[in-house]
């Protein structure tokens, strides 16, 4: 019978090490976190610090919802903070698309203002099928400082 408590005990020995590791293990992570806890709780001007960043990136998302028109309900259901930021993208192509019609209106109709006989209808259709690529290119070179002058109007015109 000893015989086989000799055997069984060295059958299960790679198990006992095991097991002996992971309680090492565990005692340090049990240390390393009550040592955490213990720094936190001797430090409220930290906790003070992140609770003020987290009210922080709170009010920047607000902001940012508000700013983006996103509703707080979506029908009946009330909607959180997290809901409303996922909403945010697809607003602010909105806005993009928005505000890219307006400017590209009013060019054209800069255009028609000094040239009001001119056909814009090709001008939806894109470039010039024989246009390449490199003279396209060259042409938005030679306009880029009549559209900064475009832009630059726009922006003194919603100045208040």
């Amino acid at each position: 019978m000893v015989l086989d408590l000799n055997i069984l005990m060295y059958r299960n020995a790679d198990e006992i090490e095991k097991l002996k590791k992971i309680k090492e293990d565990s005692d340090r992570e049990a240390a390393s976190m009550l040592q955490q806890l213990k720094t936190s709780s001797e430090s409220p001007d930290s906790m003070q610090r992140e609770l003020v960043e987290l009210r922080d990136v709170r009010d920047a998302a607000l902001e940012v919802a508000e700013a983006m028109d996103i509703p707080v309900r979506d029908g009946d259901e009330p909607l959180t903070l997290a809901g409303r930021l996922r909403k945010v993208l697809g607003a602010f192509e909105r806005f993009v698309s928005t505000i890219t019609r307006q400017y590209v209106g009013h060019v054209l109709g800069l255009v028609k203002s000094y040239w009001s006989t001119t056909c814009l209808d090709t001008l939806g259709q894109g470039a010039k099928a024989d246009c390449i690529e490199d003279k396209f290119h060259q042409y938005l070179t030679k306009t880029s400082r009549v559209a900064d002058q475009i832009i630059e109007s726009l922006s003194k015109a919603e100045s208040p």
